[in-house]
């Protein structure tokens, strides 16, 4: 198309719009007017440098309007303190979440940034990067979430004029393993939620949300140091855990030295709690296990599988006699899974026409295709202190006794189990049981289970079935 051409069609563009006056035709602007108004106005806001804005529509829909997300990106004036980058992203993110797209339902967010961007895996990164919460009216939308943006732009802007080298929205990078722990030490000083880590990833501290414990990232970050030492992450999380990779075998003289080292009482110190530890050597072929400082936690008091709060406990009935063999008839479900770990129920139905009472925990044999029972299973229990407790079945009603067990690979070792031999109380006889199918009855081929010669399984004793797992 010629020049003149073009000028034509976009005059006679210009005369139709002036025809219709609410018209806009803007083909290479995707954010809407209403958006770029608001964006004028953050940018006119004490600190702000910059102002850029990313809008998308997610969904259409001609009768209830349009879904889209907005991203509207803050660069703050790096010479602001804390707290006046706090109040300038309050000013932001209350402009933003007060936009308006006519016909749009639009959930929008604030990221604040500050610095010039450096390169870290393979992108220009800016020192500070907080993403400020979604509004929309999400269900976990803060209340005011101009005012939780603020909180984390002021944490951002105190650890970064602290020293640290990268901030963003949960997590904190110190330059070198040298300075993390003073990080962390500030972030627990100014009670800020972060992870922190080296910025070449050999050293992090992972906090699930809370305050970092500035003993333990010391403990990282003097693991790191040891000789052999790769990596030392410490997960912080309702069991913490110090996992440490070296580059050498897990026999190796420095292996053995790290392992005497965590486990000398020495290091316990500070601690306050037990932190297990894990120490793998390349590609992970063995794993050696034990606690820092040698401390363990104490053993679990001895206790039954309690009833769900909202489930009503079955009748206690000092006089029912116990179950027999041939008073339950017995089932699988349906297996599920999670990270790393598979699981399963055995179910029992009493159909004996009378209370029943169960005690104990079923006998498991897992055999393959052929028959054979799968060698060298070991049974334990299904959690620590665990033990069987006497349950009186009502007629008619089911028992449960959960199954768990770590997830085994099949490539070297194909021969999965096809069924479970289940013997449900002493002296009764075993019965052949194959997995529920997750696609119902008659779907193609069997359900089968990856427990395999040597697997490990963690056996429930019998308790009252709820909905969902015991």
């Amino acid at each position: 198309m010629t020049r003149r051409r073009t000028s034509w069609l976009v005059a006679a563009l210009l005369v139709a719009a002036g025809a219709a006056a609410v018209l806009t035709w803007r083909p290479w602007d995707p954010v809407p007017d209403e958006l770029r108004a608001v964006e004028r106005e953050v940018a006119d806001l004490p600190g702000v440098v910059e102002v850029s804005t990313d809008y998308a529509v997610v969904a259409r829909d001609p009768l209830d309007g349009d879904a889209a997300r907005s991203t509207v990106t803050v660069r703050l004036d790096e010479a602001l303190a804390p707290g006046a980058a706090g109040r300038a992203a309050e000013r932001a993110a209350t402009l933003v979440d007060g936009a308006r797209v006519p016909g749009t339902d639009l959930t929008a967010s604030v990221v604040v940034e500050a610095g010039e961007p450096t390169a870290f895996g393979g992108a220009a990164v800016p020192p500070v990067s907080v993403r400020g919460p979604s509004s929309g009216g999400a269900d976990d939308t803060p209340t005011d979430p101009a005012a939780d943006l603020s909180t984390r732009v002021v944490g951002a802007f105190t650890l970064w004029r602290g020293g640290t080298a990268r901030v963003g929205t949960a997590d904190a990078v110190s330059s070198d393993a040298g300075g993390l722990v003073g990080l962390a030490r500030l972030a627990a000083d100014e009670e800020l939620a972060v992870s922190v880590g080296t910025a070449d990833g050999t050293v992090s501290y992972d906090g699930y949300g809370g305050v970092p414990d500035v003993a333990a990232v010391r403990l990282a970050v003097d693991a790191v140091g040891r000789d052999a030492v790769t990596t030392a992450v410490l997960a912080d999380s309702a069991e913490p855990r110090l996992s440490v990779g070296l580059d050498v075998a897990a026999d190796a003289p420095p292996a053995r030295a790290l392992v005497r080292w965590l486990e000398d009482p020495a290091r316990a110190a500070g601690l306050g709690r037990p932190v297990a530890y894990t120490v793998s050597e390349p590609g992970y072929a063995t794993l050696l296990d034990g606690w820092v400082g040698g401390v363990a936690p104490p053993e679990p008091a001895e206790h039954t599988v309690p009833v769900p709060d909202d489930v009503a406990a079955w009748p206690a009935d000092a006089d029912a006699p116990a179950c027999a063999g041939g008073d339950l008839d017995l089932a699988l479900s349906t297996p599920d899974a999670a990270t790393g770990s598979r699981y399963l129920a055995v179910l029992a139905t009493n159909v004996s026409g009378r209370p029943c009472a169960l005690d104990g925990v079923p006998g498991l044999v897992f055999r393959n295709a052929d028959g054979e029972p799968q060698r060298d299973v070991t049974l334990t229990p299904s959690a620590p202190g665990v033990v069987p407790g006497r349950v009186v079945v009502p007629d008619g009603e089911r028992a449960r006794a959960t199954l768990e067990w770590r997830a085994m690979s099949t490539a070297n070792d194909p021969d999965v189990t096809t069924s479970v031999e289940v013997t449900p109380v002493p002296g009764a006889d075993a019965v052949r049981l194959v997995p529920a199918d997750p696609a119902g009855p008659g779907a193609d081929g069997p359900t089968t289970l990856d427990v395999l010669d040597g697997a490990e399984v963690r056996a429930g004793p019998w308790v009252q079935a709820a909905e969902g797992w015991s």
